[in-house]
This record gives structure tokens, sequence and C-alpha cells, in this order.
């Protein structure tokens, strides 16, 4: 299966690097041959090319930052075999980082990174930590490409910073559609206060007000360890909109787990629908260990972008079951997508410098066709749009899981249900 998953993706990058080139540069034919406007590839020999990953491996992101470790690594696996097969001269080798979820040590990660030769890096996921290494990116000319973060306030013309993810403007919309749509006029909203949590609470609440209901929210400081007191204003909240009140929870894994132990002991909220988002859908964390508070809360039903499928995405999904017994999430499948955007530019320039890769991705970007599918950005170098899954905890006969119950069409602006 491995094999033929290669053949079948380097003649479909083979194709997409041949049109790039040729529209650009010169062309691909069965090979790689490439005069740049720069420092031209001459020797054969393999060129190791570093790619860097920020991650976090530990802190309130972990289980997603492990599984998107692994995808990264399955990336780069499979571009070295791409390379090897066309006769590329480069050989990419992933170094990674641990962010911890946490700015300061993100800021200190890419700095490690960057000493290292680094000119390129797949991460940070979350919003918070990408600002925070924005300016050191910038500054120092090193390409992120960010396979989750979504903040509104990111979107920035002529950085160096590229994310695979829609922007919040999408999900704010999304939300409010679905809140709507399940009768609810009223919304209650506990959210982080950072560049995420702020951004997302800024669109809800537009995109909802809009439709005639009523936004209010709780903000909470990310690293607070007592968040009882934010709690109980939120169950102020729902008391003042009455009934026909939704809540919806912008956390991560521990910070939300925390706020559900919190709710579900609270009289006015254990008897509400929680809805939840993309910074804590699909997280294994809150089946293991706030299983039974989530179903008490309605399932959390939450947002979370979602490619629509396709036959490398389905083959992908396979491997990645096969090798680690799970299902990989969208961010996931984005980190595979960003190390091939990375490599490809990387290949198509002839050089390992964060300028040409910049000036290079957003063209890579738009003839390829990976896992995730089409990755058009937008003038911001942000993905144009995407669709989001509806996923909701539910009890299987497996146990408790996370259910996709429903497909938000962005473009056509509607929700469409799923048997799951």
């Amino acid at each position: 299966m491995e094999g033929s998953t290669t053949r079948y993706r380097v003649k479909l990058l083979t194709v997409a690097m041949t049109s790039l080139i040729l529209g650009a540069i010169i062309g691909i034919i069965l090979g790689f041959t490439l005069l740049p406007a720069g420092r031209a590839i001459e020797q054969r020999s393999a060129i190791e090319v570093p790619i860097g990953a920020l991650l976090p491996l530990t802190g309130d992101l972990a289980s997603f930052g492990k599984r998107e470790q692994r995808a990264i690594e399955m990336a780069v696996q499979d571009v070295n075999r791409f390379a090897e097969s066309i006769g590329a001269p480069f050989r990419f080798k992933l170094i990674v980082e641990d962010t911890r979820d946490d700015l300061e040590t993100a800021r200190s990660r890419i700095q490690v990174l960057a000493a290292q030769g680094v000119k390129a890096i797949v991460g940070p996921l979350s919003s918070a930590e990408t600002a925070a290494v924005k300016q050191f990116a910038d500054a120092n000319r090193i390409v992120i490409v960010s396979q989750g973060s979504t903040a509104v306030s990111l979107a920035i013309p002529g950085d160096y910073v590229f994310r695979l993810a829609p922007t919040d403007k999408y999900q704010g919309r999304v939300l409010a559609r679905l809140i709507w749509q399940q009768g609810y006029r009223n919304v209650a909203v506990i959210y982080r206060n950072d560049a995420w949590g702020q951004g997302l609470y800024e669109s809800l609440k537009t995109s909802f007000e809009a439709m005639g209901g009523r936004v209010d929210g709780v903000a909470y400081d990310p690293r607070a360890q007592d968040l009882s007191g934010e709690v109980s204003r939120l169950a102020d909240i729902v008391s003042r909109f009455g009934d026909n009140t939704a809540v919806i929870m912008m956390s991560f894994e521990d910070d939300g787990i925390n706020i559900i132990r919190l709710s579900a002991r609270n009289p006015v909220l254990s008897s509400k629908v929680f809805f939840g988002t993309d910074g804590s859908a699909l997280s294994s964390r809150f089946l293991t260990e706030v299983g039974d508070e989530v179903l008490k809360l309605g399932g959390n039903p939450s947002t979370n972008y979602w490619p629509a499928s396709n036959p490398l995405q389905q083959e992908f999904v396979k491997r990645y079951k096969d090798l680690y017994g799970e299902n990989p999430d969208a961010y996931s499948m984005n980190a595979y997508d960003a190390v091939w955007l990375i490599a490809l530019s990387v290949m198509l320039t002839g050089r390992y410098d964060g300028e040409a890769i910049a000036r290079a991705l957003p063209l890579v970007a738009h003839h390829y066709y990976g896992v995730t599918g089409s990755v058009s950005l937008d003038e911001n170098g942000d993905r144009a749009y995407g669709d989001y899954g509806i996923f909701k905890v539910e009890m299987t006969p497996h146990g408790l899981d996370w259910v996709l119950v429903g497909i938000y069409d962005v473009i056509q602006d509607r929700l469409v249900p799923t048997s799951g």
C-alpha cells in the first residue's frame, strides 16, 4: 500500500510541479532541472535541508501536537521518496521543538531552530503562539506555515506567516448559524483571553447579533488554574438571558476540562447545552477525563475545520490509522500538507532561503492538491476558504467517541446533517 501511495503521489505531484515550473520558470521533465533566478543547484549529491516544527507536545494541546508530529514525520518520509524518485538533490530533515503551548517557550524555541539554520517551520498550532513568534520570524525571514492558527488579527499580507486553516471569520459565522438553527436566540460565551479567543468571540458575536440574537461573554486568563469565578459569571449571564440560551466554550484541553467539571456541578449551567470549537473538538482527553460530564452538557457539539474527502486523504488516513491506531484530525492533515508546500517551494526555487520560499509558496499552494484538497491562499497567505465539520461526543458501540454529525458548507452557507 505504501508503495502504491508513493507512486500515485509521485505521478500527481510531478504533473503539479511541471505545471508550476512551466508557468513560473522552466519545466521538470522526468527529473529535476531547475534554473532559478538566484544561485543554481548544480551538484547532484544529496543536499540536507532542515524543516522545523514548533508543536505543543506537552501542555494544553499535547494530544493534538503529538498527532501532528506523526503526520509531519510521515510527510518528510514521503517527500524524500518523491525527491529521490524525480532526481531532486534535496533530502529533508525534521527538527522538532516543544512549545508547551506557552508563549515564552515558543519564542525561545524558534530561536533554537534558527540557530540550527532552519528557514521554514511547520507550526505553531495556536494563534497565540503564532503571534508570539511572528516578529522573530518576519525579522529573520523564517517562513511559518501554521496548521491551526485561525485568529483574524493575524491575517496580514506580505509577512512570513502562512496558515492552512481558514480564519475565524468563517468559524464565527458557522457557530452562529449552527446555534441559530438549533433554535437558540441567546448565547453565553466563556472564552480564552488571547488572540484566538478574542477574535473568535468577536466573530461569533457579530454574526449572531446580525441574525437578531443576543451574545454576552466572560473572558478568562488561559494561565489561570482556578476558573470558578469566571464560571459563576457565565451562570449569571445564562440566568439573565433565560431558558432559550446556549453556552459556547472557546477553550483548549486543560482549561476546557476545568470549565466542564465546574459547569457540570453548577445548578444553572448543568442543564444547558455546551457548544465547542476547534480549540477542543476531537480532544481524546475530553473522552477519557470528563466524558460523563460532556454527555451531561449535551455532548459538546463543536465546530472544526474539516477538509472534504479525496483519494489522497483516504489513503493517508488509512496509513495513519494502521500505524498509530487512531484517525488524524484536520490539523494533522494540514501539518502533513505544510511539509509538502515547504519542500515543493524549495524544489521549485532550488534554494533553501526564507525569502525565496515565501515568494514561491503561494504559487505552489495554488497548484497543489494534497490530503486536504486544494490549498489556495488568499492575499494574507491564509487558506481562502474551507468547510467545517460538526462533531459531538456520543456513546457508540466502542464507547464514548467524537461523531461527525454535520458538515457546514461555507460557500453555500448551509448545514448538512450526516449519519456520522
